[in-house]
């Protein structure tokens, strides 16, 4: 079967075997998959394995059982935590924070770690399947671990009704943000983005203004044109994001990273601490994916909207190539046996 694989610092589609399902682990068939942003940044960043099959936002089914799997039946639909099955012992753990469960050798994380969901077939610990529920269809189910780390992010930030909203960033975790603070009653939603398409389509989402950072500089247009922010969401990654994200938060706001930066960041510390801002991170998900396919079932969101194309195997290292120069939003991947 064709694989898409992180080699170095280069991708490539090859051959790989079929692979053959362990002790408590499943067969699981990929039909959608979608390509992340730390995939586009994969050789920067440490948590990658060489040699691994990239991916780890997909949906397909249960193809075969390995010796142990009780839970789930072949042809069961399913969507993929990357860490879902963890450890239940550690510290972290039985503090409530699986998403950050120390153990690694456990966790092994689909798609950075271990192999993901770039093939038509890959062997997972049954623990990683969250249920997809009916209403929900396999290129929808792709969309729930992205959604996830949204919703994350916004449970963190300690977000409430009301409030002033910025969201730095419009790509795919950007865009589910911003439909989530609409959902969630944001008084006010800012997206800041240099990508006009992606401007567009935060507008369309439910922002209230979209700003071209390079066009008008965010320092001056909050405190002027517009309020500073009660809440400001960091997803873009960029290195100069949080400089700006302290600049337009209030006093006593909070700001909220999530985007992956692939090196240091810097920022005025004096400025934060005069306005005594609050800088809140969050890592993955704990199990907001299941909340994820909930509202997907309900179809509180759009993630049609989201989906700029859908290619083959074959086509992933140009689609790769496409995202990197920021033409679309999300390419999903339907790998063929």
């Amino acid at each position: 079967m064709r694989a898409l694989v992180l080699n170095g610092d280069t991708y490539a589609v090859e051959d790989r075997p079929m692979p053959e399902p362990d002790t408590d682990e499943v067969l699981f068939r990929t039909h959608y998959s979608g390509i992340c942003g730390t995939d586009l940044h994969a050789p920067d960043l440490d948590f990658y394995t060489y040699g691994v099959v990239i991916g780890h936002e997909f949906a397909g089914e249960v193809a075969a059982l390995g010796t142990g799997v009780r839970d789930w039946q072949v042809g069961d639909r399913a969507t993929v935590h990357p860490r879902g099955n963890f450890c239940g012992v550690c510290y972290e753990c039985r503090q409530g924070w699986p998403n950050i469960c120390s153990a690694d050798a456990i966790c092994a994380p689909a798609g950075s770690v271990r192999d993901g969901g770039m093939a038509a077939y890959v062997s997972l610990p049954a623990g990683k399947l969250r249920a997809l529920p009916d209403e929900v269809t396999m290129l929808e189910g792709a969309w729930a671990e992205p959604i996830s780390i949204a919703l994350r992010g916004v449970s963190r930030s300690g977000f409430s009704v009301g409030q002033r909203t910025v969201v730095i960033g419009a790509g795919p975790i950007g865009l589910l943000t911003t439909m989530l603070l609409r959902h969630g009653g944001a008084s006010d939603i800012t997206v800041i983005e240099p990508s006009q398409m992606r401007r567009d389509k935060a507008l369309e989402l439910g922002a209230d203004h979209a700003i071209n950072p390079f066009d008008d500089d965010p320092a001056t247009v909050f405190g002027a044109d517009l309020d500073l922010a009660d809440c400001v969401f960091e997803c873009s990654g960029a290195r100069t994001a949080l400089d700006t994200a302290v600049s337009i938060a209030r006093p006593h706001g909070i700001i909220m990273l999530v985007g992956v930066a692939s090196g240091n960041v810097n920022f005025l510390s004096l400025r934060a601490l005069t306005k005594e801002i609050t800088i809140r991170s969050s890592s993955r998900n704990a199990d907001e994916i299941v909340t994820a396919t909930r509202l997907l079932a309900r179809k509180a969101l759009d993630v049609h909207a989201l989906t700029s194309d859908v290619v083959s195997i074959e086509d992933s290292l140009a689609a790769l190539q496409r995202l990197d120069r920021g033409e679309g939003i999300k390419i999903l991947v339907q790998p063929t046996e």
